[in-house]
């Protein structure tokens, strides 16, 4: 037995998710190919954990937490997918952050790139609630989160950075079980 990739509950056989996180419908093309949002709503019970990132990206020791590569990572993608999030619409917002964090590196000025962070909550809300959206509202809550952690200094966008790059790898295992 095994644990779901997204609840953490307890699965049947080696199976990576539970029967509540399993979606069960694979999204449905429209022609022009473009997916049909009301069947690529595949588990929209899909959630973060309450407790996510509540212990942020660091240990006791001041190094980054294996669970943000790993464990919490997972569990993200996990949620992402299941949602209906598309691979190029994570791609797209991971790009931003690395656009961010590039410029950061270059002029060591992190209150000059803090506003750019914040652009990350509408941009966030706009993705999420367009009527052709690939983004779920699990994603929103993934942006908020980090967001807030990653605003209050230079060393959290880096935990930022590690922990979104982490995501997006575990992201397509989790996007082929979906088609």
């Amino acid at each position: 037995m095994g644990n779901c990739r997204i609840c953490g509950k307890k699965t049947l056989g080696d199976y990576q998710y539970c029967i509540q996180c399993n979606p069960r419908e694979t999204p449905k093309k429209q022609q022009g190919g473009t997916v049909d949002r009301h069947y690529s709503q595949v588990n929209v019970n899909a959630r973060l954990k309450p407790d996510y990132l509540k212990e942020g990206y660091y240990n006791d020791q001041g190094y980054l937490r294996k669970e943000i590569f790993t464990k919490e990572a997972e569990m993200v993608a996990g949620v992402l997918a299941a949602g209906g999030m598309t691979s190029a619409s994570l791609r797209r917002f991971y790009n931003k952050l690395r656009d961010i964090y590039t410029r950061y590196k270059d002029n060591k000025n992190f209150d000059e790139i803090k506003p750019d962070l914040y652009k990350f909550y509408p941009n966030a809300n706009y993705a999420v609630r367009r009527k052709t959206a690939t983004v779920p509202e699990a994603f929103l809550i993934f942006i908020n989160t980090n967001v807030a952690l990653a605003e209050q200094s230079p060393r959290n966008l880096i935990g930022f950075v590690e922990h979104f790059q982490s995501v997006v790898a575990y992201f397509k295992d989790n996007e082929g079980r979906r088609n």
